[in-house]
């Protein structure tokens, strides 16, 4: 594999990362802060979480598939 190749999949995955962990930490804080002003949390805050663990596992996904393709 060429190293521009390598560069690219080594950002994407940072980028998915990156994403992921705040999408997650964000989901998390913004049903905490729903459920302790006492309100329901709304169905986004769980689409936000859901999206940061695909991002996570994507990551993953990708690292495993470029230190295969090495």
């Amino acid at each position: 594999m060429s190293p521009v190749f390598k560069t690219i999949i080594t950002i994407s995955i940072w980028v998915l990362f990156i994403k992921g962990l705040i999408a997650s930490v964000v989901g998390c804080v913004l049903t905490g802060i729903a459920i302790m002003g006492g309100n329901t949390p709304l169905m986004v805050y769980a689409a936000i979480s859901c999206v940061g663990i695909a991002s996570l596992i994507l990551a993953c996904v990708a690292v495993k598939l470029r230190k295969i393709a090495d």
